[in-house]
């Protein structure tokens, strides 16, 4: 047989092999029942043509499909969607509940050693009860001091710029104020992005940059790990410069960590207030943990979970402060009603203080809603059979549909956050929608921090950054919106988080002092 002949054949018979795949994922899948578009179920490259083809607006073009199929579809071949916040419950279980994450979606993120990238449940159990002390709100209102501290130098570096009458970009502020009070928290060593405003514009438009990669990791997974596979002199000049800083991210912790195991072998310990946990880092929270097995006290694990924390840790907080600004700056009516709310508390007031004030807790529960948290799909397996049947806030009519185990089924924070029959006017910024008894029902539909058993560990943290920092800003500045519209904060790709269109230079402002 020739070599024309032998690749004819191998042509003929991977075309064969192609078409009895489509036809039985079309036809004899598991999810053969669930409506969706064809194509869908067929092949991932689908979902690839909107993910990079289409600069990441799949979670839009999901919402689309809803409106032609109904409230339940089938994204890909292996994988559902449901676009009912009814469901949220089922799909996000309470911790006791046996709910395993997607792989798939996670090898967008390409550190598996992290928490928030574990897929397993009862890894992430483990993991998760070794971090929480460090995380609770107690050890949070001993570190509170970090916060303010950090909070100072932010008021000082916009009372510069009021002096100067120059303008601020506040994104590039709020990101070095976050990733600050992050690290300093979590670690002994310490960073102080928040002194050098170039340097903060730097890392922000890198990490964002970075994120831009993240749906190549997830449709050519083969790719970072060659990329890795390589000498790094070789590697380093092609990386893009948010990988360098994360490599420096990997370094610092490292050397944390080995400064950590060195120092419990000499005996020699901190001189530092350690507070209720007793701890320095998070890190001594792990190495101490009883829970943990010794192949979970790994240096390349907890380098991923550092990293991840540290990313995480920077980006949700600093992302809903730039929603809460812009909004309030663009609405005189909010602003004026919040400073009236403030008014009744001490400019000294704690984050315990400030949580009782109703029309500030709305107003971050709405930045929270539209910064959407995590943009990516969080999907969840079930090991037993589920049903789904359509509830009164499905956004169309259906019917029941069984959900066979093993199922990855998620609804996405733009789904969910969206949904009409909860958020009227879901696109509009109103903090009325949180007050009062309809208020709080409508709090079980906030995702912003997840849901469930893998709900964000850091929920308390970014909770007393939110507070601490508009109650600051708003009663300390008179700030207006510089060459900045809602274009600027919209939601326009899905990049694990909600990102603006690709050309926005932040949110940027003028200050006066109040």
């Amino acid at each position: 047989m020739t070599l024309i002949q032998v690749l004819g054949t191998t042509v003929v018979l991977s075309l064969l092999l192609a078409v009895a795949e489509a036809v039985r994922r079309v036809y004899f899948h598991p999810l053969a029942h669930i409506p969706g578009p064809r194509l869908a179920a067929i092949t991932w490259w689908y979902e690839f043509y909107f993910d990079v083809i289409q600069p990441s607006i799949f979670v839009f073009k999901i919402q689309e499909l809803h409106k032609q199929y109904g409230p339940i579809i089938r994204i890909t071949p292996d994988e559902i969607h449901i676009n009912d916040v009814g469901f949220l419950e089922t799909i996000y279980a309470p911790s006791m509940s046996h709910r395993d994450k997607y792989d798939y979606i996670l090898r967008t993120l390409q550190i598996p050693g992290a928490i928030g990238a574990t897929v397993r449940h009862d890894v992430h159990r483990k993991r998760r009860e070794a971090l929480g002390p460090f995380f609770s709100r107690r050890n949070v209102l001993h570190l509170e001091p970090l916060i303010t501290g950090k909070l100072e130098q932010l008021c000082q570096l916009i009372t510069k710029h009021a002096s100067e009458k120059t303008t601020i970009n506040l994104s590039d502020a709020l990101f070095a104020f976050s990733s600050d009070v992050t690290n300093n928290f979590l670690f002994a060593h310490q960073t102080d992005v928040l002194a050098d405003e170039t340097l903060a514009a730097t890392l922000r438009q890198n990490g964002n940059d970075l994120l831009l990669g993240i749906n190549i990791n997830k449709h050519f997974p083969w790719f970072p790990t060659f990329l890795d596979s390589l000498p790094l002199f070789i590697s380093k000049p092609i990386m893009p410069p948010g990988l360098i800083d994360m490599l420096a991210l990997f370094d610092r912790v490292r050397a944390e960590l080995m400064g950590i195991v060195a120092a419990k072998s000499s005996g020699v310990s901190s001189e530092k207030r350690l507070g209720p946990t007793g701890k320095e880092s998070v890190y001594h929270s792990v190495i101490d943990s009883n829970v943990l097995p010794p192949e979970e006290k790994s240096l390349l694990r907890l380098e991923q979970e550092g990293a991840l924390l540290v990313l995480a840790g920077t980006e949700s907080p600093a992302k809903s402060l730039n929603i809460i600004f812009y909004h309030i700056l663009a609405n005189s009516s909010i602003l004026s009603k919040l400073r009236a709310e403030l008014s009744t508390v001490p400019k000294t007031a704690s984050w315990t203080e400030l949580e009782k004030l109703p029309y500030l807790s709305a107003v971050l529960e709405e930045g929270n809603r539209l910064s959407f948290g995590v943009t990516a799909r969080t999907a969840r397996i079930a090991d037993e059979t589920l049903t789904y049947t359509p509830s009164p806030y499905a956004t169309s009519p259906g019917k029941p549909y069984v959900i066979p185990p093993g199922t990855p089924m998620s609804t996405t924070t733009f789904s969910a956050h969206t949904a009409e029959a909860v958020f009227p006017e879901p696109f509009t910024f109103d903090p009325e929608r949180w007050l009062g008894d309809a208020g709080n029902e409508r709090r079980k539909f906030q995702m912003a921090f997840g849901k469930g058993g893998r709900k964000c560990l850091g929920i308390e943290l970014a909770r007393a950054e939110l507070y601490l920092v508009t109650a600051a800003l708003v009663r300390g500045f008179n700030m207006e919106l510089w060459e900045t519209d809602e274009s600027d904060v919209a939601f326009v790709h899905d990049y694990q988080v909600a990102m603006p269109k690709f050309e926005s230079k932040g949110v940027r402002v003028t200050a006066r002092i109040l």
